[in-house]
């Protein structure tokens, strides 16, 4: 259990040292912010990452997952953020990874100074307990500047590894309505004599968590000689963290009335330090199955009402009402417009005027379908609307070419 207790004290930071050249030029994933903490009485940095189609003047908004030890798993993650939501598995979002100052103290809910084999450790564990004021920090002081400078969703993810899941699990049994997903990543369930597990005993099978999900990861970190079967026959406690895990999953199970939506899983081939990023990939296809559509873009069976119900579904999905971006429904309705089928592409295009009446793109859209129906009128109508609306350089030129067209 050493090699994990090491990585409870402080995961390393993984990130790209780079020598740049005057020809180099920098590739930026994210912002470094400092928020000053009154609870904690101390400057925190978090590492923020946005979408690429976040813009000033959007009126799109965003989930956002808080990730703790955000420094030592920012990059990786914001990738699959990134190459997951550009594929259509799940919505862009916003991460903030969350910098550690002092890791233990934050992220362990109650005091104690024994490692899991029992070993005491005063120096290291000794200002271990801080958790509820880390908690309180993240909801009364950190998602309120994250809301105020961001164009934040109510969907709130916490994604956590060993410490840090330990802390998720705190937060989802003690602090519910704070976050609407939860990410559990081997998390340390021995923490002071399995004090959450515990508590987890006594409040699952009542608790009301629906509309609330979670993710459990466990990883391989058994005696060799050893599988899942004998491991909870096994009382040693070099095979306790898997065997807490193994039996937090039990606690599942016998928590129905809970209606918590729930997924754990066993990583036989991954051990504490290697698990983070694949379960962390899988979290997220759980957590967002059913975002994407089960259609291919091409496919001229889809309809608009089609797209609204898929966007009802997403809608429930994430707890706040969801409307398919300009960009899907612009696709769809250039689509259906080149082969011609000049009533699903109108009826695609009003779609986006419905839900974005205040588009200078959606009004350029339309005016472009009313030009290849040949409704000259209506196309200027479209353009110049467009142009109230934003001085558009491609907009402003079409239009001039319509009027030079009308005086020949």
């Amino acid at each position: 259990m050493k090699n994990i207790c090491c990585i409870l004290l402080a995961l390393p930071l993984f990130g790209l040292s780079q020598n740049l050249s005057q020809n180099d030029r920098s590739i930026v994933a994210g912002t470094k912010k400092i928020v000053h903490s009154a609870i904690l009485k101390e400057d925190r940095e978090v590492w923020v990452y946005i979408p690429a189609s976040f813009a000033a003047g959007s009126q799109t908004h965003y989930p956002v997952m808080y990730l703790l030890d955000g420094p030592s798993f920012f990059h990786p993650v914001t990738g699959m953020v990134q190459y997951l939501s550009s594929t259509g598995k799940m919505p862009e979002m916003i991460v903030v990874g969350i910098a550690n100052t002092n890791r233990v103290r934050d992220l362990t809910p109650t005091h104690s100074i024994h490692w899991s084999d029992g070993e005491e450790d005063t120096a290291a564990l000794g200002f271990s307990g801080g958790g509820e004021k880390f908690i309180s920090f993240i909801e009364h002081e950190l998602i309120p500047y994250v809301d105020a400078v961001y164009k934040t969703a109510p969907y709130r993810m916490f994604v956590g590894h060993s410490l840090g899941g330990l802390t998720v699990l705190n937060s989802l049994l003690n602090h519910t309505s704070l976050f609407t997903s939860y990410v559990a990543i081997d998390p340390s369930v021995w923490w002071d004599n399995q004090a959450l597990m515990k508590k987890a005993a006594q409040l699952l099978p009542n608790k009301d968590l629906g509309n609330k999900s979670l993710y459990y990861a466990s990883a391989n970190t058994m005696s060799k000689s050893i599988d899942t079967f004998l491991v909870m026959q096994d009382t040693t406690r070099g095979n306790i963290h898997v065997r807490n895990n193994l039996q937090f999953r039990q606690l599942l199970l016998e928590s129905k009335n809970s209606s918590l939506l729930w997924r754990w899983k066993f990583y036989p081939e991954d051990n504490h330090s290697s698990i983070p990023l694949i379960a962390t990939y899988d979290a997220l296809r759980y957590l967002f199955k059913g975002y994407e559509l089960d259609k291919d873009m091409n496919d001229t069976s889809i309809t608009v009402d089609y797209i609204k119900t898929h966007y009802l579904t997403v809608s429930r999905l994430l707890h706040y009402k969801v409307l398919p971006s300009q960009a899907t429904v612009n696709f769809l309705g250039y689509n259906f417009l080149s082969g011609k089928n000049y009533s699903k592409a109108h009826r695609f295009f009003s779609l986006n005027l419905e839900n974005f009446p205040s588009s200078a793109n959606a009004y350029d859209s339309m005016g472009d379908f009313y030009l290849e129906i040949k409704d000259k009128k209506k196309a200027a109508e479209m353009y110049l609307k467009a142009l109230s609306l934003e001085e558009l350089p491609s907009t402003r030129k079409k239009l001039e070419q319509l009027k030079l067209n009308e005086r020949r």
